[in-house]
């Protein structure tokens, strides 16, 4: 294949294509310069054409992988989930039995889920659930979060009593933290 020095294509863009005498196949990454491919020396150009078309899918996720990781967006895998689901599984029920036991409250039961749009939430009979992104948040605003939830132990709606409770629990920063974890974005998808 002659080296052109990119390939133009209509999905992908400009693809920038780099020979390399011990390539076996076609490898794509993607840098600040965009999409580049390393080509074996003696390839053809329909068959760097058939690997992109057969790529194409991923090519297209990989892109947007590297633009949000640029952007500071980071999309966890399934490993850094599972991580992530036993580090909360084994550090937040034991934090949270000790925060309600300050308290003098008790609850039925503790459970960890993947919840992206709630950090947490508490039953009517005494059911509480944490989010297992909460171990990405600062150690005060996942007891900020743990502290609402058994609240709401004693007060099942955000009245003025419970806000007032809230802030009882959290030595009167409980604006403070609501607005904070509020502004507090995680990196992630």
């Amino acid at each position: 294949m002659q080296n052109k020095g990119f390939v133009e294509d209509s999905d992908l863009g400009r693809i920038i294509l780099r020979s390399n005498s011990r390539a076996r196949r076609f490898t794509f990454r993607c840098t600040e310069d965009g999409l580049c491919c390393t080509v074996p020396v003696r390839s053809r150009q329909s068959d760097l054409l058939r690997a992109i078309e057969e790529l194409r899918p991923r090519l297209k996720a990989m892109m947007v992988r590297f633009k949000e990781r640029q952007a500071g967006i980071y999309r966890l895998t399934p490993q850094e989930v599972e991580f992530l689901r036993k580090q909360a599984k084994k550090q937040l029920p034991p934090r949270l039995q000790a925060l309600a036991s300050a308290r003098g409250l008790s609850f039925s039961n503790v459970s960890i889920h993947r919840s992206r749009t709630r950090w947490g939430s508490c039953s009517s009979r005494g059911s509480i659930s944490l989010s297992l992104y909460l171990m990405l948040l600062p150690p005060h605003l996942q007891d900020y979060v743990m502290q609402h939830e058994l609240t709401h132990l004693m007060e099942m709606n955000h009245s003025s009593r419970f806000w007032n409770l809230l802030d009882k629990a959290t030595g009167g920063k409980a604006l403070e933290y609501r607005k904070e974890i509020r502004n507090f974005h995680l990196p992630i998808l």
